[in-house]
């Protein structure tokens, strides 16, 4: 079956016996999700979001697409960003379609990384004023802290544990996501307990400058496979925040670069001399 993106999932999403819709931050789990309700293991449809909430400012729209536009390698082909002027045009085209055409329950999907973290409270606020019942199904941990490792049975038989969100609960959690947005740090992780950390974006940079220490060049798309491998299962560095250190060690002279840097299979690192 076809996966839709969210944009013509929310635009296209006109099914009058539909009476759930599922939520999540990716794209890849959206895509589980409906092949779950495909094979009638759920009901309803799913949107995933292609949202990285745990990198870059929230505060503006505006500015964080600026910020991950910055990240991605010019012809990156999985992250809709470079023809995008507000990533945040979802969320509105989500309340939209829900005033046209209500659904009974709305289920935020998340697991418990920092990105699942912020994107729960993200959509409670967003949805905070939309006459619909919210429900979550927080994943547990599965291989790593986020949702992309189950398959469409294991998804299915987590829905069984979806919690409604009071109203009471559902402005605390917008109020969270508030305060979130107006931190001045870019990247946030859970740390063991399951509590958001605000960290520096160049945390990161002497490992990833680690991988760089032969003499010879090494190709760009191999250190980032490195670097989202080895990563911490907790908090999995993902390919957008990669490249963006990526570039960023390149423009402060710490690693050099040569070839295309329109793409990361075609240019080579190595680390600049110390």
């Amino acid at each position: 079956m076809r996966y839709l993106s969210w944009k013509k999932a929310i635009s296209n999403l006109v099914i009058p016996s539909m009476k759930d819709l599922h939520i999540t931050s990716s794209i890849s789990v959206a895509g589980t999700l409906r092949l779950a309700i495909y094979e009638h293991l759920l009901a309803g449809d799913a949107i995933g979001f292609n949202e990285l909430p745990g990198i870059g400012p929230l505060d503006d729209g505006g500015k964080r697409t600026r910020y991950l536009q910055s990240l991605v390698f010019g012809s990156h082909p999985g992250y809709q960003y470079a023809y995008l002027n507000n990533v945040f045009d979802s969320w509105h085209q989500l309340q939209q379609r829900l005033h046209a055409h209500p659904v009974d329950r709305l289920i935020i999907w998340a697991g418990s990384d920092g990105n699942d973290y912020v994107f729960t409270r993200m959509a409670c606020w967003w949805l905070r004023e939309i006459p619909v019942d919210l429900w979550l199904v927080n994943a547990p941990t599965h291989g790593g802290n986020d949702i992309a490792s189950y398959n469409q049975q294991e998804l299915a038989s987590l829905f069984t544990q979806a919690g409604q969100i009071t109203a009471h609960t559902l402005n605390e959690l917008a109020r969270e996501y508030e305060n979130i947005a107006a931190r001045p740090e870019l990247l946030r992780e859970c740390d063991e307990n399951g509590q958001l950390q605000f960290l520096d974006e160049a945390i990161y940079d002497d490992t990833i400058l680690g991988y760089n220490n032969d003499k010879r060049w090494i190709s760009a798309v191999r250190i980032i496979g490195q670097i989202i491998g080895f990563s911490d299962r907790r908090n999995p560095i993902n390919e957008v925040f990669a490249s963006g250190r990526i570039k960023a060690l390149v423009a402060a002279g710490k690693l050099k670069a040569r070839g295309d840097m329109s793409s990361m299979r075609t240019f080579e690192l190595k680390r600049a001399k110390e």
